[in-house]
């Protein structure tokens, strides 16, 4: 009798097993895992939305996602059909770009996640996510390959599965509905990169991320506090509306410098030394700061020929603003600013802006723009914008020239 039981015993377990190998097709995997899935987003100090992206959950009240989405966050949410909840950061992995989020009141089940040895390249994969923060959608594709490290140590998973923005820190399933990695959409050189990282790092975010707030600890005591800022502190432009030909004096003003941020006009503005924009403010240099892409329109020196798509929300404004352009580096040159002659280089943005007008209704119209960025001040120092579209209430027409005209000391 008791052999007999072992055999049925076996059986039954061989049979589950077997079961477990058994692909899902897409229909059924979505259904089964897309529950797990949540959209995020953040906000700055003022309540304005920074950025958008998906989560993962992993255990009961905790998700998972991609540290960047993360970024210069102070107030984090996660949402899926219409239920938001609040989220604060429990460990993060910076190095990894794998982050988790404490969830109160999250009752989501969470997903099985896929053992490291069980990935194959080759194998159909399936990614879920919440692009451009709408609702949950799946996309498949292959398993293109599999980075590994001098120990052998998976690093990174390569896909050839679409990756929407909004999508990062989303989830990579195999054909059983399981967990293998997070994804992550990477921009280099203008072009798109979807990778993911494997979901087994997830088991070593608690201890990596004692080590990384030790080390952050320690920093801050050594790092120097705020320095008192040298050379160009004011940067004074002209707004010009072409349209009416009226202009107006715009100034960032430099009031200090904390480690690798520049704060600006009381706080309101932070920039990093190469120009990438932390925080914009209130809008005063006109479309330049109202439409602005996230980072900023340059951040670096770009080469000439690049091309990269932005897909983004605007967040200076109350009315939504969504842009779909194409940047390209035209050419660079020289220009006489403010009795300097300065290397530039001019970026020009072309593509669709889709705005929401007082009323509700959306208008959309073709979008150009150009931006010089000067490497030597790391920013732009010259913007023009043409746009207009819409049709009665919700018409707009923007025609304006953003020109730096002084640098001074004070």
């Amino acid at each position: 009798m008791l052999q007999k039981n072992l055999i049925t015993l076996g059986l039954v377990l061989m049979a589950a097993q077997a079961s477990a190998q058994v692909p899902l097709a897409p229909d059924a995997l979505f259904e089964k895992v897309s529950p797990s899935i949540w959209a995020v987003r953040t906000q700055d100090s003022s309540g304005r939305a920074l950025a958008q992206g998906s989560a993962v959950v992993v255990a009961p009240g905790r998700v998972v996602t991609s540290c960047r989405v993360l970024a210069r966050a102070n107030a984090v949410s996660v949402s899926r059909e219409n239920v938001t909840y609040g989220a604060t950061l429990e460990y993060p992995d910076p190095d990894r770009d794998l982050c988790q989020l404490r969830v109160a009141n999250l009752n989501a089940t969470p997903v099985a996640v896929a053992p490291a040895d069980t990935l194959r390249a080759g194998a159909r994969v399936y990614a879920i996510g919440s692009p451009y923060g709408l609702e949950t959608a799946i996309s498949d594709g292959m398993l293109s390959g599999i980075r590994r490290n001098e120990r052998m140590d998976i690093e990174a998973l390569l896909l050839t599965t679409p990756i929407e923005s909004g999508s990062s820190g989303g989830g990579l399933f195999d054909a059983q509905g399981r967990l293998i990695g997070i994804t992550v959409v990477l921009v280099k050189e203008g072009q798109s990169q979807n990778m993911a990282v494997p979901a087994s790092w997830i088991a070593d975010l608690p201890a990596r991320a004692q080590a990384v707030m030790a080390v952050n600890v320690e920093r801050s005591k050594a790092q120097p506090k705020l320095a008192a800022p040298s050379g160009d502190r004011l940067f004074e432009y002209v707004l010009m509306d072409r349209l009416t030909g009226n202009a107006q004096r715009v100034v960032y003003r430099l009031d200090r410098v904390d480690g690798d941020d520049r704060i600006y006009n009381q706080g309101t503005r932070v920039e990093r030394a190469g120009g990438e924009v932390i925080t914009a403010g209130t809008p005063i240099g006109g479309e330049f700061d109202l439409v602005m892409p996230p980072g900023g329109w340059v951040q670096k020196a770009p080469q000439v020929g690049s091309t990269w798509p932005l897909r983004y929300e605007a967040s200076a404004t109350s009315l939504p603003i969504r842009m779909e352009l194409t940047a390209r580096v035209a050419e660079q040159s020289t220009l006489q600013i403010a009795n300097r002659e300065l290397s530039v280089v001019r970026v020009q943005f072309k593509g669709y802006t889709h705005r929401v007008g007082p009323a509700g209704l959306l208008g959309s119209g073709v979008y150009e723009a150009n931006a010089w960025y000067a490497p030597e001040l790391g920013r732009v120092v010259r913007f023009g914008v043409k746009t207009r579209g819409g049709s009665a209430g919700t018409a707009f027409y923007v025609d304006e020239t953003l020109d730096l005209v002084s640098i001074r000391a004070e």
